[in-house]
């Protein structure tokens, strides 16, 4: 008996033995890693994509910004120039690449999927709107590459319009921005092309200011000037952080998805300062340091409405073959470029909460331009120019940002 069971023993021992030396060389189990890495990758992704949305619409803002209350959409303007990059080629796409900030191994397939996925998260609920759409226009007869007008669909839920003109056009933008934006063609504009964003957010905030202590307070411009302007007011429990450079506050609106962040420069330091270093690395510092502070807001109602034509200040910042006769956009069409870039945004601050609204539209023609070379309460009393982020708490990509210097409320 004795015997049988060291017999078993050693017999148990030795398969044991051999199962370990052998973990499963022949048919190894891709299931045990490979969702660690895919979410690890998709990560990595999702970091580049939002560091590329800020710093692209940084640029855009500094090279915009006037000394003039100036709202952009990042995420507006990116989306649409998204769409156009995955037709650009050779020099053009390198050039596009650069500029919208993305790293040289972020493949276009990637770039379209974060884009689908960003898409995709910034949705409606109960508690706010926020509608995201995408539009591709095309003269009538005018042949696009089927897999681009594939990628546009599949990846952006781009709609397709076999039409070019100004009025269906802005009719679409009105549409989609509920009004707000009712015109981004002029009429009579020749367009063989036209890749358009539209963005519309509505959102109350979770605590929203009483009315009643609304009153005209003292703003100091970046003249020096003190003008009255209506001024919200609360005392309460915020996310708050504040350094030697600036003060920042956090305020959300319903449904905790998306913030609006404000940041308020002290008044030793300049805003034009502050918005040419702004960087996503500065952003993500406040975001992650905010504290809930006992603290008194002033916060300044603001309604602007804003408009760029941007082609200028995007060859000034890298992308310049995409505009004359040297570009290519081979993956669209033959000979095409771009003719113009327009953004428009509108933007409501009030005690309820914010309505906003972007526009980016990418005009592109055929006729190739000729090449040419260019404890106690804290207190946050922001009655001096400022800046903000609306944004979305995710993934911290800017969906709205801007600099207001003298806000006015009409």
């Amino acid at each position: 008996m004795g015997k049988k069971l060291l017999l078993m023993f050693i017999l148990f021992f030795s398969i044991f033995s051999i199962s370990c030396s052998n973990p499963n060389k022949e048919n190894p189990s891709p299931q045990n890693d490979s969702p660690e890495i895919s979410k690890t990758d998709n990560v990595k992704i999702e970091n580049m994509f939002s560091n590329s949305v800020t710093y692209f619409g940084k640029n855009i803002l500094t090279k915009e910004y006037k000394k003039n209350n100036t709202v952009i959409s990042p995420l507006s303007m990116h989306l649409a120039f998204d769409m156009v990059y995955n037709g650009a080629e050779g020099e053009t796409e390198t050039e596009m690449r650069q500029t919208l900030g993305y790293p040289s191994n972020m493949d276009k397939k990637s770039i379209s999927q974060q884009s689908k996925s960003i898409m995709e998260n910034l949705k409606s609920n109960d508690s706010m709107t926020l509608e995201i759409a995408n539009s591709l226009w095309a003269k009538k007869n005018f042949k696009i590459k089927k897999s681009f007008v594939d990628n546009c669909k599949k990846y952006f839920y781009a709609e397709v319009k076999n039409n070019t003109v100004p009025k269906l056009i802005n009719k679409w933008v009105s549409e989609k921005t509920h009004k707000k934006i009712n015109k981004i063609i002029n009429d009579g504009v020749d367009i063989d092309t036209a890749l358009i964003n539209a963005i519309y957010f509505n959102g109350n905030w979770v605590d929203k200011f009483n009315k009643d202590s609304t009153i005209d307070r003292d703003f100091t411009t970046l003249e020096k000037q003190k003008i009255k302007v209506p001024t919200m007011y609360k005392c309460e429990d915020m996310p708050y952080y504040e350094n030697k450079k600036y003060q920042a506050v956090r305020l959300d609106y319903k449904g905790n998805k998306i913030s609006m962040f404000v940041f308020l420069p002290n008044k030793n330091k300049s805003i034009d300062d502050f918005v040419k270093n702004f960087s996503q690395d500065e952003f993500l510092n406040a975001s992650k340091n905010l504290n809930r502070t006992n603290l008194e807001l002033y916060l300044p109602k603001f309604k602007t409405e804003c408009s760029f034509e941007l082609s200028k200040t995007v060859k000034e910042l890298g992308m310049k073959s995409a505009f004359d006769g040297r570009a290519n956009f081979n993956g669209i069409a033959e000979k095409l470029c771009i003719s113009e870039i327009i953004h428009k945004t509108y933007i409501d601050v009030n005690e309820s909460g914010t309505e906003a609204a972007a526009v980016t539209a990418i005009i592109m023609n055929c006729t190739a331009l000729p090449f040419e070379e260019e404890v106690k309460p804290k207190c946050m009393k922001v009655d001096r120019p400022f800046f903000f982020v609306l944004s979305d708490n995710d993934s911290n990509i800017p969906v709205f940002m801007g600099v207001i210097t003298k806000p006015e409320y009409k």
